[in-house]
């Protein structure tokens, strides 16, 4: 992110009119506009805070995505001592992340109206410590009966988990200019899937040589010490930049403050009834039957559910016995395989770091003179979704049908990650510019798209694989990614169309907005 501070900025007219001068930092203008309006607190126009503030929340947020991730998910491996203990085939000890996977499906659904009452940081920490409740309830789940709660434990851990990572769009929206929020949504994103990889990696290591609910244990941890972050850092940031006399005071006093926004959080937001909070609970679904919405919804379906079907069940191959197809693998073995998904992440995060933000902005000074459009985002999609995305799982699939060695596998798998993440901050960046008064809600649609397909697979992976084979099950899902990618085209092609065939309520985009002033 840019690290220039604006300097000699002039405010908007109370009326909404541009400056008489421009505001920019170096060439590029600042959206949305910086305000010199004297704040009532500090909690008013986050965009005026100083960058050192504004990366310590970030930086918490982040933490707070990754450790929401890494509970739910971190059972995935050991399912040798799962199967014992409950009787049951790898298969169906693969719900589990199924369960987790429809926890972080349905939860931002309930929490994101609720965060418009209590604040969007209070409702992060209150979600962080029940995560941390549901990993202590899967570490006892330890009698021959407890498999259903045990299930139960993950699809409350994902419910809680995953709140972090979408109330996050909204905060970064708040905190982040236009130029910089690509670079901000790849670090937040980037952080949530290092941590649905990083779980079973660390867990695998740790329980490989004791009785599984070690696993969960160590996160409790890692939570705790999410918790005090938060705590410490997160600053509520759901203020009236235009009426500002409608913001309540936060105290000054540091205690007082922490106090206010945690556990009095509806005392530092904007006064909401319930009823109000009902409607904004209907708007996730609005927007997820806008045209917008759905192509690019069915795109991430595909393009990402390849992934979550390619990661949830590997495990599953990998410690499989030879005679049935499988590697044999031990738990140790599996967990160092998956550092093929952390070098495929790292690539990512230099890869979304250089160029989601870079990219676009070229196009928007090449083509446009400089006037931004939400589409130009989405050329960066071009290489990691039509090239690397398909044969990634055309490498995974062959691996199998022919039980070639391990390490093609993990070329396979390492392939798709670049692929498939790589376009997970832009997929909700660009969505989030559609609907700019409701990221967060805007963010709970792409995240639900991205992940029904892999909560799914684990109940129908066998008899797909037995009426085509392995080889072919993956083979298609790598002519399905090619095609899914002709929904982006269309968003390329006709997106202003397009978006605009949506509810007036809910329109709202910076299309057409000057981002590079010429000196």
């Amino acid at each position: 992110m840019d690290t220039k501070e604006p300097k000699n900025i002039e405010a908007p007219s109370a009326a909404g009119s541009p400056p008489d001068g421009p505001d920019h930092e170096g060439h590029v203008v600042l959206i949305p506009r910086p305000s010199t309006h004297p704040p009532r607190s500090p909690g008013i126009l986050q965009q005026n805070w100083s960058l050192r503030r504004k990366y310590i929340i970030a930086a918490v947020l982040c933490l707070a995505s990754f450790s929401g991730a890494v509970a739910p998910l971190s059972g995935q491996l050991n399912l040798a001592d799962q199967e014992k203990l409950y009787t049951k085939t790898k298969i169906q000890e693969a719900y589990a992340n199924s369960a987790a996977l429809a926890g972080m499906a349905g939860g931002p659904f309930f929490f994101a109206p609720i965060s418009h009452v209590f604040g969007r940081s209070s409702v992060i920490f209150w979600c962080i410590l029940c995560t941390l409740v549901c990993q202590v309830w899967g570490a006892v789940m330890t009698h021959s009966d407890d498999y259903i709660p045990f299930i139960m434990s993950r699809l409350f851990a994902g419910f809680f988990g995953a709140v972090p990572t979408v109330l996050g769009p909204r905060i970064v929206t708040d905190l982040f200019f236009l130029h910089q929020r690509g670079r901000a949504f790849t670090a937040l994103h980037m952080s949530f899937l290092f941590g649905t990889i990083a779980g079973p990696t660390f867990s695998g290591f740790i329980s490989a040589n004791a009785f599984f609910p070690v696993e969960f244990w160590w996160t409790v941890g890692l939570l705790g010490f999410t918790l005090i972050c938060c705590f410490c850092f997160l600053e509520e940031t759901g203020f009236d930049r235009v009426n500002f006399e409608r913001n309540p005071d936060v105290p000054q006093n540091l205690v007082a403050n922490r106090f206010a926004t945690f556990f009095f959080g509806q005392s530092v937001v904007l006064p909401s009834t319930w009823r109000e909070t009902a409607k904004i609970a209907a708007v996730p679904f609005l927007i997820g039957i806008c045209p917008v919405t759905i192509i690019m919804g069915i795109f991430t379906l595909i393009s990402f559910g390849f992934y979550v079907g390619v990661n949830a069940l590997t495990p599953v191959w990998l410690q499989k016995p030879a005679a049935e197809g499988g590697y044999g693998f031990t738990l140790k073995q599996n967990a160092a395989f998956t550092f093929c998904h952390w070098v495929g992440i790292i690539i990512v995060q230099f890869y979304g770091h250089w160029l989601n933000d870079k990219l676009p902005l070229a196009l928007a000074r090449r083509f446009n003179n400089g006037v931004w459009k939400p589409e130009y985002r989405l050329h960066v999609l071009w290489l990691p979704s039509l090239i690397l995305n398909p044969i990634g799982l055309g490498i995974f699939g062959a691996a199998l049908q022919y039980h070639l060695h391990y390490m093609v596998l993990a070329l396979g798998v390492f392939i798709v990650t670049i692929g498939s993440l790589a376009s997970v901050p832009v997929t909700v960046n660009y969505v989030v510019e559609c609907f700019t008064h409701y990221p967060a809600e805007a963010g709970i649609v792409i995240g639900a798209y991205r992940i029904v397909y892999g909560l799914t697979i684990s109940f129908y992976i066998n008899p797909w694989v037995a009426a085509v084979d392995v080889g072919w099950v993956y083979g298609m899902m790598a002519f399905f990614a090619v095609f899914s990618f002709f929904f982006v085209m269309l968003l390329m092609w006709k997106g202003h169309a397009i978006r605009g065939i949506q509810f007036a309520s809910l329109a709202s985009s910076e299309e057409g907005e000057k981002l590079m002033e010429e000196y």
